[in-house]
This record gives C-alpha cells, structure tokens and sequence, in this order.
C-alpha cells in the first residue's frame, strides 16, 4: 500500500501587536540651537523683499565662504555633511551689490511669450524683410542659448553662501529661456523659418571660459551683452507690429538687468582682488578680437540693413547708414562702461571691422 503524502505544515500565525504603542520620548535638543534667536524683519512699502532679510548675523557675508555643504546661510552647520563641492567660493568671484534688487525686478516683472505677446498682430511682410526678420531672430535666438548654458553652467558651482547671486542668476536663465522661446516663435509665426547659423566666436568664447565666473562675465555681458541691449533698442524701433514692439521691450528690460548685474561684479572684482583690474582688461581685449572676427561675416549686418530700410532696395544705403548707427551707439555705451569700470579703451586700436565704426 502506497505511503500517504506528509501533511502540510500550517502556517505560523504572525505574532499579535502590542496593545501597547512605542513609547517616543522628545528631546527638544534642535530648539536650543540658533545662532541668533528673536531676530525679526518686517516688510516694507514694496513688500518683503530679499535684501530685508539681511539683518544682524544674516546679512554678514563672508569674503570666503568655508562650508562645502548646502548649508544656508545663517544656519547652523550639521557636522559629517559630504562636501558638495563647489568651485566658487570667494565673495569677488561673483558678487554684485545689486544682485538682490535685481532679483526683486525679475521677479515682478516677469512675462509669458505665449499669452503676454499679441501674435494675432503680426501680419505679411515683404519676403526680402520676413528673410532679414527670421535672419536676426536666429541670432538671437543662438545668443539666448548661449547664456542659458553659460549661467546654469557656473551657477550650481556657486557656494550657497551668496543666495542673493544664485538666486537672481535663476531668474537670468529664465529670462533667456524666454527670449529663445519667443525669438524662435517670431521666426516661425509669419510664414518665415530660422536662418543661417552664425560664426559664433563669441559663443565659443563664452562657453569655453575657463578662467572663473567673472571671466565669463566679460565676454558674456559686458561685451555681447551690451551689444545685445543696444540691438535690442533698434529692433524696437524698427518694429514692424505690436507683436514685435512687446517682444523687443520686454527683452530690452530683461537685458539691462543682466548688463547691471555684469557691471556691478566686475565693479566689485576689481576692487576686491588684486590684479584683478589688469586680468579684467586683458579679457576685454581679447573679447574685443572675438567681436571683431564675428562682425567680418556680413550676414547679420546685412540683415539688419534690410529691416532698417524697409527692403532689400535701399539697404546699401538707407539701411547701411542704420547699421553704422547701431555699430557706434554700442561701441560708445561700450566705451562708456569700460571707463566707469576704471578700464579706458583706446577707441584708435580697437580690432577691425570694430574700428569702422567708432565716432569721429
């Protein structure tokens, strides 16, 4: 006779829970840490604004920022934290006093391609102007791309000790974002397309900085940077609808405030770090030849010639004059910053074409 099959063993019942639950005694041992306890601030007419928060120990910013963590500043360090890492930590290495005033604009002043631009207004143009219009709008949108990258790129290696910087550097990187959304929307809202890709000397410039977050300024926005601004100006004059008007305005404000911010730290660097101001002046001079190779390609110079006369008819003319004009109003603003930095340019030696077209 066949043996039976074993008999399954039951499974064990899980233990039944306490009736009785853990008991968790507080230590409260966190509340008696503050570096500086009962501080208060109030808001002002304008609100509560960033700058408001730098008071007592909390507006004391170090010229060296020691802790490699996230720690924020003002609070107290918690010991065995990896280091991040960070790569800018001396305050000359990207301060500006103005960086919180500048992130309260952009903040307040923000705007939305997509509702806040009227694109219902923007009606057929000449096939000559749409061509020279989409032309410029690629340029630009290649310049927003270049400082999307140039700003992420150095702001995660900035300690957090500088909140101010980090914090309106955020609003930069959006602000251009926006200009590459609505610069490549223009291009493509009448019928156009993107144009021909620029030869980029400047953004190789850029991108390739090595030598720290303020040389990248130089490049960045004391030289594309005003160039853009006063670009920025005549385009909103040469508006060819409401469209245009909001999309040229709202980008000039966003601008200026980049090109404030540049002046400021590079203000601010030269007077806090030795030799800064012959580092900073050969900078320039070696952004001014990368300028100067950009502008041998006569696409964008063209280009705007054609907007500026209203057609290919008068461009040599009419709309080369215009040019010329953009040229020296950006090369006397530039002149004209380099002299409040202390760094006087000598407009006689300035690289060609970039020579063409300095003020008699």
């Amino acid at each position: 006779m066949a043996d039976k099959p074993a008999a399954k063993a039951s499974p064990k019942k899980p233990a039944p829970a306490s009736e009785e639950p853990r008991t968790f005694e507080p230590k409260y041992n966190w509340m008696n840490k503050s570096r500086q306890w009962g501080m208060r601030v109030t808001p002002g007419k304008a609100g509560l604004k960033l700058g408001d928060l730098n008071t007592g120990i909390y507006g004391e910013v170090p010229m060296h920022w020691q802790d490699q963590s996230r720690n924020p500043r003002g609070a107290i360090a918690r010991r065995g934290m990896p280091p991040v890492g960070y790569s800018v930590r001396d305050k000359a290495d990207l301060w500006a006093d103005s960086a919180a005033d500048l992130y309260e604009e952009a903040i307040q002043r923000r705007w939305a391609p997509a509702t806040d631009v009227p694109w219902d207004t923007i009606e057929p143009l000449p096939d000559d102007v749409e061509h020279a219009v989409c032309q410029v709008c690629t340029e630009l949108v290649s310049y927003a791309n270049v400082d999307i990258e140039t700003i992420t790129g150095w702001q995660h290696q900035m300690s957090y000790g500088y909140h101010e910087v980090k914090q309106y550097l955020a609003t930069a990187s959006f602000d251009a974002a926006r200009h590459y959304e609505c610069f490549r929307k223009r291009a493509l809202a009448n019928g156009g397309g993107m144009g021909l890709e620029g030869p980029g000397m400047v953004n190789r410039m850029v991108l390739e900085s090595r030598g720290g977050w303020t040389e990248a300024v130089v490049y960045l926005l004391l030289l594309r940077g005003t160039f853009t601004l006063t670009l920025y100006r005549y385009l909103l004059r040469h508006a060819h609808n409401e469209a245009e008007r909001v999309i040229y305005s709202h980008a000039l404000e966003d601008k200026a405030r980049h090109v404030s911010y540049g002046l400021d730290h590079l203000k601010y660097a030269i007077a806090h770090v030795d030799d800064q101001r012959q580092i900073v002046g050969t900078l320039i001079a070696i952004g001014e030849g990368g300028m100067a190779r950009d502008f041998r390609d006569p696409v964008l110079g063209e280009a705007l010639a054609i907007i500026f006369a209203g057609g290919v008819k008068n461009a040599g003319g009419r709309g080369m004059d215009g040019f010329r004009a953009l040229m020296r109003d950006f090369l006397d603003t530039y002149f004209a910053h380099c002299r409040w930095l202390d760094l006087p340019r000598d407009p006689s030696r300035m690289p060609a074409p970039l020579n063409e077209f300095v003020a008699a």
